[in-house]
């Protein structure tokens, strides 16, 4: 009775520990599957957030995207605007030029016609004298060259006259001007005479032997309080060098030759200014205009503008040849660089912007560094 008894607790007390054991595990599993429940809806909240981050960060992509088109369409639209203006500025350039070189060409044709005309008439274009007879120290017509130079292109003829007060014209200053500010400098060798763009020359006046000059401690007396130019001593200094460069507004290429009948402007190598002539002011001894050294690589105006011509038939069109005798025409009055046995102060020559050109005072030498 009492193993019967024994063997019945037994069994309770193993069906008890099923009983336990089995709660235990469903209660287990009930957990995992909360637990992955719980991970499941963190899951999908993440997955959530980041379809929104993603929606705002396409958002500004997309906005970033438009700003950077319509800043790069501005960009373009600005660089093509510039580059059209700047190709609009070139074409009128060359065009002037152009009309320009045709009435040169005419006005030589007709020049060439009336020294046909003339078979008698001696050209003193290879006048070779330092020396020789004086010309006139105030502007008589004794002796000189038959040449007219050509009607300035928009503008009316030369009267060659002092009080006929002619102004540069604004758009051919350096401001904006397509010129380079510098250029080679180029010293001529084995005995090329082809004067060219940038090349070092002196100018020695035919008639006193004196190299044109100027140095920071002279200044005019005019009331211009400009550097003065005048004619110096016989043998060439430092001070007497000159570096041929175009006018401004032309853009040559470097080293190439220069014509006869070219607007060139002279930067004087010490000081970088450039050799300028105006109206206004006149020279304190001879009343002409006066002539200075005036301005800097990017201060430059039409009153530096000159026109090289050859003595006696001016040549337009030809090489400028450092050994002929040679006039530079100051080309807003028309004038011409001028020198004379007047003597400001010792070794100091009055050198001036005078007359058509047809003086023996008015013939210049190359002389080359």
């Amino acid at each position: 009775m009492e193993a019967a008894t024994a063997s019945s607790n037994s069994k309770v007390m193993a069906s008890s520990r099923v009983m336990v054991s089995s709660r235990a595990m469903v209660s287990s599993k009930v957990m995992v599957n909360s637990s992955r429940a719980m991970e499941e809806l963190q899951k999908h909240e993440r997955n959530e957030k980041y379809k929104e981050y993603g929606k705002y960060a396409g958002g500004a992509l997309a906005a970033a995207a438009a700003v950077g088109a319509a800043v790069y369409g501005v960009h373009e639209y600005k660089e093509h605007k510039e580059e059209k203006e700047e190709e609009e500025r070139r074409e009128e350039e060359e065009k002037r030029r152009e009309e320009e070189r045709r009435r040169q060409q005419l006005h030589q044709q007709k020049q060439q016609q009336h020294q046909q005309q003339q078979p008698g008439r001696h050209s003193p274009g290879h006048d070779s004298a330092y020396g020789g007879q004086q010309g006139s120290q105030q502007g008589s017509s004794h002796g000189g060259s038959g040449f007219q130079p050509p009607v300035p292109m928009g503008r009316p003829p030369y009267t060659y006259d002092p009080h006929d007060v002619r102004n540069a014209d604004p758009s051919r200053s350096s401001q904006n001007s397509p010129t380079p500010r510098e250029y080679p400098q180029i010293r001529q060798v084995n005995g090329d005479a082809a004067i060219k763009i940038g090349s070092i020359i002196a100018l020695k006046h035919n008639m006193t032997g004196r190299f044109l000059h100027t140095d920071r401690s002279h200044s005019t007396e005019s009331g211009s309080n400009q550097q003065l130019v005048f004619g110096f001593r016989w043998n060439p200094d430092e001070n007497d060098y000159w570096q041929v460069l175009p006018a401004n507004h032309d853009v040559p290429v470097p080293g190439s030759i220069v014509s006869y009948g070219t607007q060139i402007r002279l930067r004087h190598m010490e000081t970088g200014h450039h050799l300028h002539s105006h109206y206004n002011y006149r020279e304190s001894r001879s009343g002409q205009n006066e002539v200075t050294a005036y301005g800097d690589q990017s201060n430059s105006d039409e009153n530096d503008h000159w026109v090289i011509e050859r003595w006696g038939d001016g040549a337009y069109g030809q090489t400028w040849n450092a050994h002929d005798v040679v006039v530079l025409r100051h080309y807003v009055s028309g004038m011409t660089l001028h020198s004379h046995e007047i003597l400001i102060s010792e070794d100091v020559q009055s050198v001036t912007c005078f007359g058509p050109g047809n003086e023996e005072n008015d013939k210049w030498r190359v002389q080359c560094q």
